[in-house]
């Protein structure tokens, strides 16, 4: 309840700010739309990874099982836009663990490593090394 109470309360000042706009020209409206898609884009990251943390895997499973990764991300609340699970080797497992998911147009990373360690970053995951 409290993120959407935050989303409306910014959304509702980008309403009466509309004409007022920074140095690169959008105005509050704009900022506010990329503040929430930000917001929408780093929740739905975090939101995938406390699902991955709490997933019950089966024997000889990772975090970074294709399957896994794709079970998870369906699951996703708020339908994001999911690219980068690729496993071109075909073991199985994805090539980079790397997981992009994009709200509007911001963009979040999640990042599974080799020991099961999940983190999300707010950027691209092609900035992400």
């Amino acid at each position: 309840m409290g993120m959407k109470l935050l989303i409306a309360s910014v959304a509702m000042a980008a309403l009466a700010l509309g004409a007022c706009s920074d140095s690169n020209g959008k105005n509050a409206r704009e900022q506010v739309e990329d503040a929430v898609g930000g917001a929408g884009a780093h929740a739905a990251a975090e939101s995938m990874r406390v699902a991955l943390e709490a997933h019950d895997l089966k024997a000889g499973q990772t975090l970074r099982d294709v399957d896994v990764l794709r079970e998870n991300a369906d699951d996703v609340p708020g339908d994001p836009k999911v690219s980068g699970i690729t496993d071109s080797n075909r073991d199985g497992k994805d090539d980079d663990g790397k997981v992009e998911l994009t709200v509007g147009d911001q963009s979040a990373c999640l990042v599974v490593n080799d020991q099961n360690d999940v983190s999300v970053d707010d950027d691209t995951c092609a900035s992400v090394s």
